[in-house]
């Protein structure tokens, strides 16, 4: 298993642990801005890469790869940010689209940001099961 693998099966465990911790909260505590402070579990992501010294360059597969995942991510996020915007829209109307608490925004950027996370890791196993070249 490469170290891109292994970064991506963290990366869905950290998924899986904010999303249970939210819900968990919301169930607990209720909804509202508080509940925000969950996502601070996301930096959980970034320790795998704080153990490694020196950082190797990838090879052109691996490079490959990333980018595929990473462009996946991308354009599942502008999907979901479409779509969202679209039920917001049919939902309240033009006018009344943009009325939306602030915390509600944030809390819908946060969820944003770990589909985007989910859906590179996901992407990032599947290019390196399917022997993808990039």
């Amino acid at each position: 298993m490469t170290d891109s693998e292994k970064w991506a099966v963290w990366s869905l465990g950290v998924v899986a642990l904010t999303t249970a911790a939210y819900f968990t909260f919301v169930a607990l505590r209720g909804e509202g801005p508080k509940a925000i402070s969950v996502f601070a579990l996301l930096a959980l992501v970034a320790v795998p890469k704080a153990g490694h010294r020196s950082w190797r360059s990838l090879d052109e597969r691996e490079r490959g790869i990333a980018h595929k995942a990473l462009e996946t991510s991308w354009r599942a996020g502008w999907l979901m940010a479409i779509a969202l915007s679209l039920v917001i829209w049919r939902a309240k109307g033009w006018d009344m689209a943009f009325t939306v608490p602030m915390w509600r925004l944030q809390l819908t950027l946060w969820w944003l940001g770990v589909l985007m996370l989910a859906v590179r890791s996901v992407a990032t196993l599947v290019l390196y099961r399917r022997g993808s070249n990039g």
